[in-house]
């Protein structure tokens, strides 16, 4: 989830703002006036992201961590795929697409930090922490590359599918655990700690 959740926000933080600088630039705008257009999408992006947190937050406080790791994988998963549906980022038709962006990205990100905040033991909080960091910044650093080839080689909305399939397979595997080890209820946990402490 780490691996996905930080390879989201690198591909909505480069590959967004490039493909509206692309598209402006392809209809005929200089440089600067390219760049402040193509900023549009990424505003609305994240817009949206900061409205859907609270939402979001609230959401995942109620229900088990897994289960809330899949539906906010999903959101991502719907929020990325979408795009292949976009042709001109810069077209005001578009925006509800860049608005269901924001929710999948910010969904993806609150629902893996989330998780590890939970499911983390306490005696080995900070070694799952590290590595939850770990593969956050394999994400980053493997998104970014196999992101910029395919933007290049196939289509500037490519790091995005490929982004809303990776997000898909943690949320099939996120479904998997939670039916496969779904572990004490909440409250009975909490309760267990309670009386061991």
């Amino acid at each position: 989830s780490a691996f996905v959740a930080r390879g989201d926000l690198v591909v909505v933080g480069t590959f967004l703002v490039l493909w509206g600088k692309l598209s402006a630039v392809n209809a005929g705008m200089d440089t600067a006036a390219a760049l402040e257009a193509g900023r549009l999408p990424f505003v609305i992006a994240q817009s949206a992201a900061l409205i859907w947190a609270i939402v979001a937050i609230f959401m995942i406080d109620k229900v088990h961590r897994m289960t809330a790791l899949a539906v906010c994988m999903g959101l991502a998963a719907f929020g990325y795929l979408m795009l292949i549906l976009v042709d001109d980022p810069l077209d005001p038709a578009n925006i509800p697409f860049f608005l269901l962006l924001g929710v999948g990205q910010i969904s993806a990100f609150l629902g893996s930090t989330t998780l590890i905040g939970k499911e983390a033991p306490a005696a080995n909080r900070g070694s799952v922490v590290g590595v939850f960091s770990v593969a956050g910044a394999l994400g980053i650093l493997i998104t970014s590359g196999i992101g910029g080839t395919v933007f290049d080689a196939i289509d500037p909305r490519a790091p995005f599918v490929l982004l809303g399939f990776m997000n898909a397979m943690v949320l099939l595997m996120a479904v998997y655990v939670r039916l496969k080890a779904p572990g004490p209820k909440d409250a009975e946990l909490d309760s267990t700690v309670a009386i061991a402490h």
